[in-house]
């Protein structure tokens, strides 16, 4: 086999102008070595380096095996707890990905029209300092507010160099097209009601799952959520193991996965009822009398009275900052309202459940009103609801409830509907009722962390004080979706809206590291009227995509092989090191840095205080290289520099047992003499979520400024709301367009990355519609056909993949997009990209601003073939394939 690596081709004169195809690859391979050096190169020993893949976001240990400075093979490294040695397809084709002939090599400059897709190399001075320019005219003359920027999921991004760059700018405007419809709902219900990590398998959390000698868990709930596609080599393999040893596992999911095939029980819910299920769960425990009495009374707010009319929990005293106020609750001993002191009262028997007068005013405990709230949900109801059968959804609950310690993963398919906070509440209200909170065997837990790697490897912090009371309230759509300054981010669709109306103010220049915006964003044709009408466009990213020929300056960034960040796994500290560098590509942390550096030289004032200071120092506002950056947190935390840390990594910060610490909540503070509690003002979980009405109001916890309130407050409680487009009967939209369409990984993506890499199209070069055999036989759809799928927005094509794992009324597609189709007039986008379908106007999640990736209405029918030059054979994608070469040199930025 030969090795991928590169031939070297002398590269356009600078001036030269060019299509992006030729010049930002196509025909003209670059290298570092002219071809004669293939003979000429002297022998040399191949040296293997730890590293950490990032080809989605797991993080899995790599040995990147190196040869004359060329990567020439990759396998898994045995020492990173999660994925045990093993890699999965997306970080096997690193190489690839790393020397794709289509690399984004040079800073470029559009020259001609916008769309002509035509470019000329630049210098990165150059492209730095245009940026910068052109950052500061629109900012002199619209406003700060009139720069936003954005992020995404794929690739290496350093989500909140983004935050930082644009609070130093003084712009509020920056998004993330997953962020409401991807993990946000998650994290932050898990924030207010727990004050510890979420249960996303995906994201690395669920850490008690990859310990499979040392735990006592019976049952493990994946809802929403495919380990066996998401992060095969990690969570994949850890629930296989659970599997193995006798854990019993239950899947609610439309589609029929490995890790549903393997359940227990299977639920194939409708998309987009998640909440109705979990309300049903709810009344069940609650009905039945399965839940952890004792916990829930103690180590939770549920027995405390809420004002029914305020829906405010009732206060004896509101304590001094940092200690929780005391609450009141119905005491059964006197018969009467009593202050509970935290944590707890031995003299008194508070009420669970119970209306009382007090005071001339009716008042609810918190579990009475979880109560009422689930009461509708029966098993029968929430089977018409969910097209499930309600024996089924009553052997899964006894799965879960009656076998303890367990947990439920809440994947990312509820994040991608209007209900997506509340289901997030409902997944977390089920974990708490039944106790399986930090204990062995259990999801919900705060281990110990190293300190070295803070936020999931995201080490640059946000610096949030430098962005003024004033900005912060023109934040777009952050008024109104106050749950969205956990992430300091605007929201999508109102970035869009006032692109396209100039109201309140009309955004103007677009920032962007990211693929293929076209692809992750719902109703991504609702986007091409707006890019018309800005001023200024940049694309940051490793390759070019649909995206990049709507801009006007592209910038190259690195592959994961060529980045350095420290990378937490369980007790072990690892290194992601380059390995190589090629052409000028730059790291996007650098990046942003360097262009706030060239803002201050422009006499930018607030970028001339160099963001937070009392984080960084005073001697590095920016740094020059990533090197300079990490020193701070190595030499902070483990008294070496990076490059000692990288060259020792992993390091072990905690024996195993030491890290898994369970019972947080039961410590005694010191300063105290108390329990430490939970990290929520009230030190309980905090089931009945006041602080969503209070986060409604004023912003409070995340804002640094109080805020005008929402429209309407934010419900404490979960609800289950009816998608918009309902399939059920009476829908006039329904008889047109009769299909739900739900959404979902395959092993072999992450976003909308990976689908220029030739391998991988190999494996899976189209997307496939899933298709129950029984809907497919009306519309005289066989296996392997082509089929148009079409919604009240748009029309595709798709692959059609019949199953009975399918329900009849839910059909199934991947994200997609054709990067061998970006130059002609589709851009690649157009041809069988699902979010052509999605929907991305009202009705959205009252908390974060969640529009419906999932759960919206289609209609199927025969197509008579393929796309038009669309590759679907192996031999089509050698095109990508990298040429060999021997040696590939090194180059600095």
């Amino acid at each position: 086999m030969k090795q991928l690596v590169l031939n070297r081709r002398q590269f356009l004169k600078a001036t030269a102008v060019t299509g992006i195809a030729t010049a930002l690859g196509g025909s003209f391979k670059t290298g570092f070595t002219q071809g004669e050096a293939v003979n000429s190169a002297p022998a040399a020993e191949t040296k293997i380096i730890k590293t950490n893949c990032r080809a989605c976001i797991a993080n899995c240990g790599v040995l990147a095996h190196v040869k004359n400075g060329r990567v020439v093979k990759l396998e898994g490294n045995p020492e990173y707890p999660m994925s045990k040695g093993a890699l999965c397809a997306k970080g096997l084709a690193g190489i690839q990905a790393l020397y794709h002939p289509n690399r984004n090599k040079y800073p470029m400059i559009r020259v001609g029209n916008r769309g002509e897709n035509k470019w000329k190399r630049i210098s990165w001075d150059e492209a730095l300092d245009t940026i910068a320019k052109k950052l500061m005219e629109t900012r002199e003359k619209y406003g700060a507010e009139t720069v936003f920027c954005s992020t995404g999921g794929g690739g290496n991004p350093e989500f909140w160099s983004i935050p930082r760059f644009c609070n130093a700018f003084g712009t509020p405007n920056w998004f993330e097209p997953g962020c409401a419809q991807c993990y946000l709902p998650r994290t932050l219900t898990f924030a207010l009601m727990y004050g510890g990590p979420d249960t996303s398998i995906a994201d690395s959390n669920c850490l008690e799952i990859y310990d499979p000698d040392d735990t006592p868990m019976k049952t493990l709930v994946m809802w929403g959520t495919d380990p066996s596609y998401s992060c095969p080599a990690g969570g994949g393999g850890a629930v296989a193991e659970l599997r193995a040893r006798g854990v019993r596992t239950v899947v609610i999911d439309p589609r029929l996965t490995p890790d549903a095939a393997k359940a227990d029980v299977w639920l194939p819910i409708r998309p987009g009822t998640d909440v109705a299920l979990m309300l049903a769960w709810t009344r069940y425990i609650i009905d039945k009398k399965l839940y952890d009495q004792d916990f829930v009374l103690k180590w939770t707010n549920l027995p405390y009275l809420v004002d029914v009319k305020t829906q405010m929990l009732l206060r004896a005293s509101e304590n001094a900052e940092g200690t929780p106020d005391t609450f009141m609750v119905w005491d059964t001993k006197t018969n009467s309202a009593q202050p509970l002191a935290y944590p707890w009262n031995d003299n008194l028997t508070p009420a669970l459940e119970g209306t009382f007068m007090i005071n001339g005013v009716e008042c609810k405990t918190g579990f009475q009103l979880l109560k009422e709230r689930s009461e509708p949900y029966t098993l029968e109801k929430a089977a018409e609801i969910c097209w499930l059968d309600a024996n089924k959804i009553e052997e899964a609950i006894k799965l879960y409830a009656l076998n303890s310690p367990g947990g439920i993963s809440l994947g990312v398919a509820t994040d991608q509907n209007p209900n997506s906070v509340q289901a997030a509440m409902g997944a977390g209200t089920l974990n708490v009722l039944m106790g399986n909170v930090e204990k062995p065997g259990v999801l919900m837990n705060r281990f110990k962390t190293s300190g070295i790697a803070p936020i999931f490897t995201y080490i640059v912090p946000p610096a949030l004080k430098l962005l003024s009371e004033e900005q912060l309230k023109k934040r777009l759509g952050g008024i109104e979706y106050k749950g969205l300054l956990q992430w300091w981010a605007a929201q999508p669709s109102a970035v869009l809206d006032a692109i396209l109306t100039g109201k309140p103010y009309k955004p103007r220049v677009w920032l962007d590291r990211s693929g293929n915006k076209f692809g992750v964003l719902a109703n991504s044709s609702a986007w091409v009227p707006a890019l018309e009408q800005l001023d200024f466009i940049v694309h940051m990213y490793m390759y070019p995509t649909s995206f990049s020929t709507y801009a006007d300056i592209l910038l190259p960034t690195t592959e994961w092989l060529e980045t350095n960040m420290p990378v937490e796994s369980m007790n072990k500290v690892f290194a992601r090191q380059a390995v190589t560098h090629l052409w000028e590509t730059m790291d996007e942390t650098l990046i942003w840095s360097k262009l706030a550096k060239r803002c201050a030289d422009l006499g930018h004032e607030n970028c001339q205080k160099a963001f937070d200071l009392d984080f960084m120092g005073k001697d590095l506002p920016y740094w020059n290289s990533m090197e300079e950056l990490l020193d701070i947190f190595t030499k902070s935390a483990v008294k070496m520099n990076w490059k000692e840390f990288a060259q020792k990594a992993p390091i072990e910060y905690l024996p195993m047992k030491e890290y898994k610490e369970y019972y947080v909540y039961k410590k005694i503070d010191p300063q105290t003499g108390l329990p430490a509690g939970f990290n929520t003002p009230s030190k309980k979980l905090e089931v009945y979520m006041e602080n969503m009405i209070i986060l409604g109001r004023t912003g409070k916890p995340f804002s640094t400024y109080p805020l005008p309130p929402a429209s309407k407050d934010y419900n404490p409680l979960p609800y289950f709301l009816e998608p918009h487009e309902s399939p059920l009967e009476g829908s006039e939209l329904a008889k047109e367009f009769p299909l739900v369409m739900t959404n979902g990984r395959v092993p072999v993506y992450h976003h909308g990355t990976l689908r220029n890499v030739p391998w991988l199209r190999e494996i899976y070069p189209v997307p496939e519609i899933w298709i129950n055999p029984k809907t497919a036989a009306k519309y005289d759809i066989s296996q392997g056909d082509w089929v148009y799928v079409e919604s009240k927005r748009g029309k595709i094509q798709a692959k059609a993949w019949l199953t009975e794992g399918q329900h009849p009324g839910v059909v199934y597609m991947e994200r997609f997009w054709n990067p061998e189709t970006m130059d002609t007039e589709t851009r690649g986008w157009r041809e069988m990209n699902v979010n052509i379908l999605s929907k991305n106007d009202a009705p959205f999640n009252d908390v974060v601003g969640t529009y419906t990736l999932r759960g919206y209405l289609v209609k199927i029918s025969k197509a008579d073939g393929p796309p038009k030059g669309v590759w679907l054979k192996p031999q089509e994608f050698k095109k990508w394939l990298p040429e060999p070469s021997d040696p590939t040199k090194e180059v600095e930025v």
